[in-house]
């Protein structure tokens, strides 16, 4: 992005930091934030009611030939509809992994994604979860799923750390279910608030579950391909699996080998709406959850809602997770970089 473009991003959203909920001002012209680069959580896609947006590398494609301007793609925009919540909501705090073998062998941390979805699929909760997959064409590519099973939801396990527009997803799944689950980023997971607040009940009644996932920055495909090269020295081809923890990025790669660089060394490939996200830790969701605060191969997990304490509870007492509370020490080691990111929204 050049220099004109990045002085311009905080121009173009200064007057969406007032409140998530008033739909009542004018918003920017979803155009102009493409041109900038955005999100890409597929939003936009899904609910434009004259099919105007689809998918394109790392931003929708807009058919000005089919825009009728009505804005909605700007009212739910999680980029174009930033904001700082006084004190966000944790009933309960814990430090959980499964206890599920198949998901052992495929989880990022402590497996707890994949088996609360398992679990609101066996308790009939859910019929389906959007989640994210990789693409089997393209090296570490993410691919956004519609998950209806076991073998699914194992598929798409495991993070992904390049922009995915799973909300893209939305139409079809509630064209098909009467209850959803979504796995998202924090910016996923604001867009849904928004959909919500914004009277979309086609799309947002079928929600019925949300995870959100803790998120520090996220890159476009393309440039995160160039880090990988670039900056980690190492060609996606031959990388089995990307891990980010206590602010190291490693490389493991297919032969046995692992490539480590510091995080902070792929900040210029970060995603423009990453540098304005104030949220760490997806406020709007049922169940947050990270690696940040816990022990390797185990999972932090911030109960939101009643709804999230319920089907977390049903995990648990079923057997399928294993539980701790999580000390004060870890709660404050996830508030150090919740206070690092609010910071974004005025810098």
């Amino acid at each position: 992005m050049t220099k004109s473009s990045h002085e311009a991003f905080p121009q173009l959203v200064s007057n969406a930091y007032k409140t998530i909920t008033d739909h009542s001002r004018t918003m920017p012209k979803i155009e102009s934030l493409l041109e900038l680069g955005c999100a890409y959580c597929g939003a936009c896609i899904a609910i434009c009611p004259v099919s105007a947006l689809s998918p394109r590398d790392d931003t929708p494609h807009l058919d000005k030939e089919k825009c009728t301007e009505c804005q909605l793609c700007s009212k739910i925009c999680p980029a174009l509809n930033m904001t700082l919540i006084e004190e966000e909501k944790i009933l309960e705090a814990y430090t959980a992994k499964t206890t599920l073998s198949d998901v052992e062998k495929v989880c990022q941390d402590g497996g707890v994604v994949t088996t609360l979805l398992i679990k609101a699929l066996d308790e009939g909760i859910i019929e389906a979860a959007i989640t994210c997959g990789v693409s089997e064409t393209e090296p570490l590519k993410p691919l956004p799923l519609i998950s209806t099973n076991k073998q699914d939801l194992l598929s798409s396990a495991g993070s992904k750390y390049s922009l995915s527009p799973i909300l893209s997803l939305l139409k079809e799944a509630v064209s098909k279910f009467k209850s959803i689950a979504v796995v998202g980023l924090p910016c996923h997971i604001r867009a849904i608030y928004l959909i919500k607040s914004s009277g979309l009940v086609k799309y947002s009644e079928p929600i019925k579950f949300t995870i959100g996932l803790f998120c520090m920055n996220n890159y476009p495909y393309a440039k995160f391909i160039k880090a990988l090269r670039d900056v980690v020295g190492v060609s996606p081809d031959v990388v089995e699996k990307i891990i980010i923890r206590k602010g190291k990025l490693a490389a493991l790669c297919k032969d046995g080998s692992k490539h480590v660089v510091k995080v902070s060394k792929l900040k210029s490939y970060a995603g423009e709406t990453c540098r304005r996200c104030p949220d760490f830790t997806a406020w709007f969701s049922d169940i947050s959850v990270g690696s940040v605060g816990s022990e390797e191969g185990w999972t932090s997990v911030l109960i939101r809602t009643e709804n999230g304490r319920k089907i977390f509870n049903m995990a648990v007492r079923d057997g399928m997770l294993v539980s701790k509370p999580l000390p004060e020490s870890s709660l404050e080691a996830i508030r150090r970089l919740e206070r690092v990111k609010r910071k974004r929204l005025q810098g």
